[in-house]
């Protein structure tokens, strides 16, 4: 069965239904007429800058109605386009930009970003009045199943970004099965969460708006926060949202608001725990890479079921294969390396055929032609026929809900010129890196180098800390002995200053928990960021110390207050309710010896009270 390219699964939403609402945000809300109509205008003006089928169009905007607008008219143009986050480092851009060559790059103002040679600059600013004079009727441009309709650059283990190539075919296969398995269509309100450099935003945006649902964008300030994400979900009536792993996994442990919420996807990265019984909704976890479009594998996960939740089995027109190192199936139960066919599979990289050839390789079971696509990623199949995941079997890593190849920012720290050689693992969520200075360098060599990588990497690639080594420890095979790096975490100082009263013992326990460190002595001048700490794992931390002592922390509050005394002192500061510190007082010298999971259960009833 041929299935309409999404863009004219819109275009029929439109004809339908075209006062119904679309998109809202707080800037407003646009009506299914209104973004259909908008989108054509732009299309036929990107037609006219030279757009075909096979064009790649940047677009450098923020998550915004405009982005979807800007998205969709693309897609009508005939072209693929090429989502490019602002957020990144200027020089990740330039990078991007120069490896797609886009006929066209389209911003929101002048100077945010240079545009490559032999492309097009259309600012939506300056060019608004050439763009509104155009026809609201789409334009009449053929468009192919095997036409690119996007490409989105993920981590490579070549030391760059490569982008990878998805056609009209695969993503309406992901949509048709998502809006069938979800049931979406008119009156669902859905959530757009996700950085449009994130493959999740195709899988947000456009089942949302090919069935007539309503898709609704969060503030930053709500989208950063589970607390108020949650609260945004519930205030905006959304009935089925995507949230990445960690994401999710914060959301699930706050107490549930009264909703219409019945579903939340996740995926992205490993789901450790199964909801809390008693959970109102379904959770399901997904598993995909970028290169099989998104999703290929999903599972509903049980409130209260024990263990690992599986990443279950195959969405429609998807087939999986675990085979071993030899390219031979292997036994119910055993692992293998995770072999993906069927409609979902991307084209291949950008500019990469080598690459391509090694990874996407021809289907022996498929039409003649197609591939099935390796992905490097382990699972074993079990007795329930669902899928377990069981890591990789190679290099790369998870990072806050994002594959990262190590390689690339073991590349970026090698190109200080103060380094001789570098090495990068993955510890408690975040990256290290490791460093042979040049001779001469010195300590301040380290936030040196971290800086360097900043500039050039997106923030969940940045090294956590730097340290430098004499030299990097290598395997009798002249490979990098990662088992023998040192500690990435700073060591416990000489002088240890523990906790010195109830808050802060609690704040400690609090703290170390949320970080899920090995043992170590609590040191109130120990910083949270330095042992790993991130954004998202602020906000745990904030959840908890604001439920624990009924005052307001913001989220804010630890990067100014990124201690345990520090933030002792911001929870002092704000005067913390009588009841819960005297709750805590006489109940935190149990803490010390309980499990992570009572510490969790202590953590919500403390909540509660």
């Amino acid at each position: 069965m041929t299935l309409l390219p999404v863009h004219q699964q819109v275009a029929a939403r439109a004809a339908a239904r075209p006062d119904a609402p679309a998109v809202t945000s707080a800037r407003g809300v646009l009506s299914y007429r209104e973004l259909d109509e908008r989108a054509n205008r732009l299309a036929h003006h990107l037609v006219a800058l030279g757009v075909r089928p096979e064009s790649r169009v940047a677009v450098h905007l923020q998550r915004s109605t405009e982005s979807v607008v800007v998205q969709l008219a693309v897609l009508k143009a005939a072209g693929a386009y090429l989502p490019v986050d602002p957020a990144q480092p200027p020089a990740r851009i330039a990078h991007v930009l120069a490896d797609a060559a886009p006929a066209v790059l389209i911003t929101r103002g002048p100077g945010e970003v240079p545009a490559p040679p032999g492309a097009t600059h259309l600012d939506l600013i300056r060019d608004a009045a050439a763009v509104a004079a155009r026809p609201a009727t789409a334009p009449h441009v053929p468009v192919l199943p095997d036409n690119l309709a996007y490409v989105i650059h993920t981590s490579g283990s070549t030391g760059t970004p490569k982008g990878v190539m998805v056609p009209h075919r695969a993503l309406a296969n992901l949509v048709a099965w998502h809006v069938h398995r979800y049931g979406l269509g008119p009156g669902e309100h859905t959530a757009h969460v996700a950085a449009l450099g994130f493959d999740a935003a195709v899988w947000e945006v456009w089942p949302a708006l090919a069935s007539g649902a309503l898709l609704h964008l969060p503030d930053e300030e709500d989208r950063s926060r589970p607390e108020r994400l949650l609260a945004w979900l519930a205030a905006e009536g959304i009935t089925v949202t995507f949230l990445p792993t960690p994401v999710a996994q914060e959301v699930l442990r706050l107490p549930p608001a009264p909703s219409r919420l019945r579903t939340i996807l996740t995926g992205g990265d490993t789901l450790t725990a199964a909801p809390p019984p008693g959970t109102p909704y379904e959770l399901v976890n997904h598993y995909g890479p970028t290169e099989a479009t998104v999703v290929t594998t999903a599972a509903t996960v049980p409130a209260g079921a024990p263990g690992v939740p599986p990443i279950g089995r195959p969405i429609a027109e998807v087939r999986v294969q675990l085979l071993d190192e030899d390219a031979r199936p292997v036994a119910d139960g055993a692992r293998g390396e995770l072999y993906v066919g069927g409609a979902g599979v991307a084209r291949g990289y950008l500019n990469r055929p080598g690459l391509t050839a090694e990874r996407f390789l021809p289907d022996p079971s498929g039409p003649p032609g197609s591939r099935v696509y390796r992905t490097g990623d382990l699972a074993a199949r079990r007795p329930d026929g669902a899928l377990s995941f069981h890591g990789r079997s190679d290099d790369q890593v998870q990072v806050r809900g994002f594959r990262v190849e190590p390689a690339e920012v073991t590349a970026v720290l090698s190109g200080h010129p103060g380094v001789t050689r570098a090495a990068v693992v993955a510890r408690f969520g975040s990256l290290f890196g490791y460093v042979v200075p040049r001779p001469g360098e010195g300590p301040a060599l380290a936030e040196a180098v971290r800086e360097h990588a900043a500039a050039r990497l997106p923030a969940h690639m940045v090294p956590t800390r730097v340290l430098l080594l004499d030299e990097i420890p290598l395997t009798v095979n002249g490979k990098i002995d990662h088992g023998a790096l040192p500690d990435p975490l700073p060591p416990t100082p000489d002088v240890v200053v523990p906790p010195r009263d109830a808050l802060e013992e609690l704040i400690a326990e609090t703290w170390y928990a949320v970080l899920e460190l090995p043992e170590r002595p609590a040191h109130v001048h120990d910083d949270f960021y330095a042992l790993g700490g991130h954004s998202l794992l602020a906000g745990r931390l904030t959840v908890c110390l604001n439920d624990l002592f009924g005052v307001d922390l913001p989220l804010r509050s630890t990067f100014g207050a990124p201690t345990i005394a520090a933030l002792a002192r911001e929870v002092r500061a704000r005067e913390p309710a009588p009841g819960h510190l005297a709750d805590v007082t006489d109940r935190h010298r149990r803490v010390a010896a309980m499990s992570d999971e009572e510490v969790e259960k202590l953590l919500a009833e403390l909540g509660e009270a």
